[in-house]
């Protein structure tokens, strides 16, 4: 419920913005657009996934804790420092939200990967797997985002994810 939250309040900040037209400008670049064909493969492929604590692994440590810090932290601070502080506030939300729900989201993996050998190979392999995958989906996205500074943004989001990792007891 809480990802329909955030989709909800998107939704808001884009009818704000722009008005209905950008509800079918969203769907359209979602659709078509060659920058978010990546993401919504990697999106759709995680969907059929049939091992609920893979898709969780998947979705809520690696997809969310790569991109979530893209967007609402380093495209934010971008926009913030260009003059974009009402978008900044707008989505403060979200970064708030991720920063509590990662904590949730680390315990279980603690916990999880700490109860036996094979189960901390086996969810260091998902990271590990599932890590390429996000970020050879948000590899566009960043280049739109950030241009020239894509690459140094993504490795620092990066560096900053592996050592997350590494802290619940994963090898990265």
């Amino acid at each position: 419920m809480d990802h329909l939250g955030v989709a909800q309040y998107l939704t808001r900040i884009g009818l704000v913005l722009d008005g209905p037209a950008a509800l079918d400008t969203a769907k359209d670049a979602w659709m078509n657009c060659p920058n978010w064909q990546p993401m919504r493969e990697h999106v759709e492929n995680l969907l059929v996934l049939q091992d609920w604590f893979e898709i969780f692994v998947a979705q809520n440590l690696v997809l969310e804790g790569l991109s979530y810090p893209l967007f609402y932290d380093q495209l934010d601070s971008d926009f913030s420092a260009n003059g974009g502080t009402a978008i900044s506030m707008m989505t403060r939300f979200m970064g708030e939200w991720a920063t509590e729900t990662g904590k949730w989201v680390d315990a279980q993996i603690k916990v999880a990967a700490a109860e036996s050998p094979e189960n901390k190979v086996l969810i260091s392999q998902w990271v590990q797997q599932y890590r390429s995958q996000t970020l050879d989906a948000l590899a566009p996205l960043a280049q739109r985002a950030f241009g020239d500074k894509a690459d140094e943004v993504i490795a620092e989001v990066t560096a900053e994810f592996n050592t997350r990792c590494t802290k619940l007891g994963l090898a990265v």
